[in-house]
């Protein structure tokens, strides 16, 4: 399961920061709300909840607030709320708040200071 988040953040149509956002590098730094149709990948700090499809947070990444994605990869850190119908979690991820799932992959040496539970099905 986990090669297969690998595979999906890995694509020819993953969109990295600066190819969403030209006039930013690779960092992204903002302090608002994102939403995003598509795949995005970044590394930097975002202060504001984060809505897309598909979401990588990157190694060195901090995201002060509420994530909601269908597929979410987390390799850094989230201070907030994460509702997605699939979550995986690196060795490298700090995640602070509560997870709301439909499947779920923890890897070890992950830290997770909250809950996580499986959402219901409608």
């Amino acid at each position: 399961m986990f090669n297969f988040f690998r595979t999906l953040f890995y694509s020819k149509e993953t969109k990295e920061v600066n190819v969403i956002f030209p006039q930013k590098s690779n960092i992204f730094n903002c302090n608002s709300e994102v939403e995003y149709d598509g795949t995005l990948f970044f590394n930097g700090t975002v202060n504001g909840n984060l809505t897309c499809k598909y979401l990588k947070i990157g190694s060195s990444s901090l995201v002060t607030g509420n994530v909601n994605a269908d597929w979410v990869f987390v390799l850094g850190e989230v201070k907030g709320d994460i509702i997605a119908n699939r979550v995986s979690i690196a060795p490298s991820a700090k995640i602070h708040g509560k997870i709301s799932y439909n499947s779920i992959s923890i890897e070890p040496g992950a830290t997770i200071l909250g809950n996580y539970f499986k959402r219901k099905s409608s």
